[in-house]
């Protein structure tokens, strides 16, 4: 998948979960935010996709050592994340926003013909059953529905808070 819809499916997700667990707008921007963020980190073994263009020596040794869709794209990077951010004293909800981020990045990249090893190191790749052509009519189109429901979201929450108001709760 795109970058383009990594993120817009990392924002879904945020929005989702920041519904869900707050209701101060500085801590949903901030969970959003990390989703968002860490919904593009799993690519950091490419040098050309968004996050490895701006890290560029980092990518290319990760890509060296890794290879692409391998570690990065894994349970193992996803456990590392949580113990990294956990030593860090991140708050859990942004540990959680993090994890999410990573795995809509994997599981969008499992809807691709190349799949990811999601057992790493194991040399297993995943794919699931459906998959779609990277950059194709079906990544764009999941890009749109995923910021179309984000929108949707958004509007939801906005109308019952504001019927909430009203009402006097």
């Amino acid at each position: 998948m795109t970058g383009k819809t990594h993120l817009a499916f990392g924002i879904l997700l945020g929005t989702g979960y920041a519904l869900r667990t707050t209701t101060d707008l500085g801590q949903s921007v901030a969970i959003i935010t990390t989703t968002a963020a860490f919904s593009l980190v799993p690519d950091i073994c490419h040098a050309g996709s968004k996050i490895g263009r701006k890290l560029k020596l980092l990518s290319l040794l990760i890509g060296f050592f890794f290879g692409h869709r391998t570690m990065t794209h894994s349970l193992f990077f996803m456990g590392l994340t949580a113990v990294i951010l956990t030593l860090l004293n991140i708050d859990f909800i942004y540990i959680i926003s993090s994890l999410l981020g990573i795995a809509s990045h994997i599981i969008l990249d499992m809807l691709t013909p190349r799949g990811v090893a999601l057992f790493f190191p194991l040399d297993y790749k995943v794919v699931l059953p459906i998959h779609f052509k990277t950059g194709g009519i079906v990544d764009l189109s999941l890009a749109t529905t995923f910021t179309l429901l984000t929108v949707y979201l958004v509007y939801v929450e906005m109308f019952h808070r504001t019927i909430n108001w009203l009402n006097g709760y």
